[in-house]
């Protein structure tokens, strides 16, 4: 579990970075600004997915040491939920957010938690 805890923490710093770094170019390249603050709804959205996937996950986890831990779902209505809201938002404000940048930043999270996890059980 110690090292699903540290490829998840390395996940989550390097998806932090990733939207630090597009929140400087938001700054700094004014054209693509649409496509930019969309991609960083769509990391903000798979952070929280992340986040509530790998609390059900721990809990699992926890579950395999102490039998009194019971996990109270998946956490699947969450996220989908959330992602929901993410294109809800883009579509009820499409001055504001476009649907490609979304869709992008929400894969975020699970692009990084493969490389990481994945990388980490060799």
């Amino acid at each position: 579990m110690q090292t699903f805890s540290l490829a998840m923490r390395a996940t989550f710093r390097y998806a932090f970075f990733s939207m630090a770094i597009v929140a400087i170019l938001w700054a700094l390249l004014p054209l693509y600004r649409l496509f930019l603050q969309s991609l960083l709804l769509g990391m903000a959205c798979s952070l929280v997915n992340g986040t509530v996937l790998f609390s059900k996950t721990w809990r699992i986890g926890q579950m395999a040491v102490d039998p009194s831990v019971r996990p109270k779902g998946t956490g699947m209505l969450q996220r989908l939920i959330v992602a929901g809201f993410a294109v809800f938002l883009t579509m009820r404000f499409p001055h504001l957010f476009g649907l490609a940048g979304v869709l992008i930043g929400l894969f975020l999270f699970q692009v990084l938690g493969f490389l990481f996890v994945y990388r980490s059980f060799k």
